[in-house]
């Protein structure tokens, strides 16, 4: 990451779809061979561009999609955007959530279209930050089948997005969570909220505490990295 903020050097922003993507494509595609997908989402007050220092990481090879949020926060020039209201950091509200929770499943079904390469359905991949991180739990809780694995960093869940996680509607695929122990905004203890909510319904679980708030570091974006590279396969 530089100065000015995550690499976005070699990536495209398509505007078309579901939700504006910010897509970096796998190196030497080949027509007509399916690639992994990792979809990654941002937390509140960012943007697209903001979520690539989660992935200098990841293998070359995987097709690397930085969804928008679907509405504004504020008229930043930067670009602000959010997945939900809320009124506490934990309490999303309906409206703008139900709206995302259409459009994020649409926007897996375009990527094909949207960029150009065949996506591996069977190795599709979703995770983020605080609001993107719950986003991902939430998608894992309602379309299981989209996805072969999420990796939530400092998210959370509410009780709807539990019940359906222990009842074991993402059994027996994988997850990655990283939470800072001295998180104020989401606390350490939503944190182990989510591990005790994956273990409780047979997911296939990673998970890991930092030294730090709320935030990711080297070490955390590393691992994410580490850990979703040893899962595909090419």
């Amino acid at each position: 990451m530089n100065e000015d903020g995550p690499d976005i050097s070699g990536t495209e922003l398509i505007e078309d779809g579901a939700l504006t993507i910010l897509v970096r494509r796998p190196v030497a595609v080949v027509v007509g061979q399916a690639y992994p997908v990792l979809v990654m989402l941002h937390g509140f007050s960012a943007n697209e561009s903001d979520i690539y220092e989660l992935v200098p990481f990841v293998d070359k090879r995987v097709l690397i999609v930085a969804a928008r949020a679907p509405a504004k926060v504020d008229d930043s020039p930067r670009g602000s955007f959010k997945w939900y209201d809320r009124a506490q950091p934990s309490k999303p509200e309906a409206g703008l959530l139900d709206t995302s929770m259409e459009r994020l499943p649409r926007l897996l079904e375009q990527l094909p279209s949207l960029t150009g390469v065949a996506v591996d359905t069977h190795q599709v991949y979703m995770g983020g930050f605080s609001q993107g991180a719950a986003m991902s739990l939430r998608m894992a809780a309602t379309f299981p089948e989209m996805l072969a694995g999420i990796l939530p960093h400092s998210g959370f869940v509410v009780p709807a997005v539990s019940e359906k996680l222990q009842a074991g509607a993402f059994r027996g695929k994988g997850a990655f969570v990283a939470h800072g122990f001295y998180d104020a905004v989401l606390s350490i203890t939503q944190g182990h909220e989510v591990r005790e909510v994956l273990q409780a319904g047979g997911v296939d679980l990673t998970y890991r505490e930092y030294q730090f708030a709320h935030q990711t570091s080297l070490e955390s974006r590393r691992d994410l990295g580490d850990w979703l590279n040893k899962r595909l396969h090419f």
